[in-house]
């Protein structure tokens, strides 16, 4: 069988999770064979600092997600230690390294207060790649008429590691049009207990959005190439999206405030 990423012919004995088990999937999977054991080797390396320096430890620890190894979630964001309950307790969660920059509004009686958690911690790319790979892999597996419909070819050359250029993504929930689910019937279900929604909205040859939504965090990406053209019109009508790395969202800002001093 071909990998879907290198096209090499190869004889895997992998199961490769489409959503990674650490984010609680045992089901959603790709056939042995359609991601090699290279590809798949080179996948653990991003997703690991995906998972682990970036909010969606928050999320993990807090709905008491069990890695594949079975350990706790934990991870560090910016200085903050995060780690789920030791019995996998759903909202119970350690932090260390708390001050007066990340935990706020105290309150003596109630003893509460509200936690502020970075977005990623230098993860950025690591994040993008897994977005990208979660994005290739569903339709693939789910909507395969999609697939066949398009060129992948920059997506899987930025995961094989033959492009190591900035491929931008945004951390929004506001939709310019509806998204439509990806995974189908039994495998929407099974990704829904598990806190998850994979959506795609198709705009044209070039722009193919991909949106994965753990909890409250959702990500969007355009699966067909770099252009920031979609991100700039995304920020004009909600300036409060995240747009990353931070490079491209300087250049974003810049580009609307030029435009509007015309």
């Amino acid at each position: 069988m071909k990998c879907i990423i290198c096209d090499n012919e190869n004889d895997s004995n992998s199961v490769e999770h489409i959503v990674s088990e650490s984010f609680g999937n045992k089901d959603y999977v790709m056939q042995k064979g359609e991601i090699c054991d290279g590809c798949n080797n080179k996948f653990s390396k991003f997703e690991n600092k995906a998972l682990t320096n970036t909010v969606f430890v928050m999320e993990r620890s807090r709905f008491g997600i069990e890695t594949k190894k079975g350990n706790t979630a934990k991870g560090k964001v910016k200085g903050l230690e995060i780690e789920g309950d030791e019995n996998f307790k759903p909202n119970y969660l350690n932090v260390k390294g708390l001050d007066s920059e990340n935990f706020k509004d105290f309150d003596p009686k109630t003893k509460s207060g509200h936690l502020y958690v970075s977005s990623f911690d230098k993860s950025e790319s690591a994040t993008s790649k897994l977005l990208l790979k979660t994005g290739i892999e569903s339709i693939y597996k789910s909507q395969r008429k999609i697939y066949n419909k398009y060129n992948f070819r920059d997506l899987k050359d930025y995961l094989k590691g033959d492009s190591n250029t900035d491929w931008p993504f945004i951390v929004t929930d506001f939709e310019t049009k509806k998204f439509n689910s990806i995974p189908t019937f039994t495998d929407k279900y099974n990704l829904k207990r598990k806190h998850c929604n994979l959506s795609i909205l198709e705009v044209g040859n070039d722009t193919v959005f991909f949106k994965f939504k753990y909890g409250a965090i959702p990500m969007v990406i355009n699966l067909i190439n770099r252009n920031t053209n979609w991100i700039l019109n995304y920020y004009q009508q909600d300036n409060s999206i995240d747009i990353n790395p931070e490079h491209i969202k300087n250049k974003i800002i810049n580009k609307d405030n030029n435009k509007g001093s015309r």
